[in-house]
This record gives C-alpha cells, structure tokens and sequence, in this order.
C-alpha cells in the first residue's frame, strides 16, 4: 500500500470517530445536518418533547448504537453520549485509544483550540456509555 493510500485511509477511519467531538459547541441544525452527513443510515428522533432536557437522540440502522446529543438554551451541543451494546466494547475502546491521548484507564483528552474535550468511557451490565465533554479548567 502507498503512503498515499494510507492517508487516506487514516483520515477517511478517523472522521468517521472524530466526529462526537466536532459537535461540542455547534449549534442545533448544524448537528443534524453533519450526523445526517456523516452518519446517513442512522435516524433521528428529533421531536422529543421534554421540558427539563434539550436533546437530540440517533440511533443506528441495527440498533447497536444510539446517541444522545445535549443541548444549552441557547441550542449550542454541550455533551454527547454513545451508548454501544456490550459486542463494540473492545472495538471502540481500541479505536479511543488510537484517536486521542489517554488520561486514565477509562478516559482520554482531546486537544482543541476551543479547549480541550474529555471523553469518558462507562461500563454498565448490559451496555456501556461513551461520554464527550468538555474538560474542566484547572
């Protein structure tokens, strides 16, 4: 394989992960348009009625992934949380230790010019959770 082909491979594997990141401060309607880019065989649940929470939910075609994008007031992405069923653990945790700089056993930091994002990777009994936010200033 050519150093070209492996670029573009690279960058082709990583906006395919990257993107959870990307969304953190982006407003309502550019999240959909880019997970609708981006993710196109996953559906979106955009009519969820909620007076507390302001959230957009997707979730994958086979139902091994769903997404929950958080919102402020103002509809600027605060977090987002990808709840994988349990056969994507070893996958996904691979693919965080790839993308981004470990910080702990279950987290890793991601270096942005807007600041940095702390991901976060939780184990439940029948599922796990992966969390982006943004890290707390020191």
């Amino acid at each position: 394989m050519t150093y070209k082909s492996l670029v573009i491979l690279f960058l082709f594997l990583a906006s395919l992960n990257l993107s959870a990141q990307v969304y953190i401060g982006l407003e309502k309607t550019d999240v959909i348009q880019m997970m609708k880019k981006d993710y196109p065989t996953y559906s979106c649940e955009d009519d969820i009625k909620n007076d507390k929470y302001n959230y957009i939910k997707f979730f994958s075609d086979d139902e091994t992934e769903t997404w929950i994008v958080v919102f402020d007031k103002e509809d600027r992405c605060t977090n987002v949380k990808i709840t994988c069923e349990m056969s994507l653990l070893s996958k996904k945790r691979n693919e965080l230790d790839k993308l981004y700089t470990k910080k702990g056993s279950d987290s890793w930091i991601i270096s942005r010019r807007t600041g940095d994002i702390l991901v976060q990777l939780k184990n439940e009994t029948w599922f796990f959770t992966i969390i982006y936010r943004p890290a707390p200033k020191l």
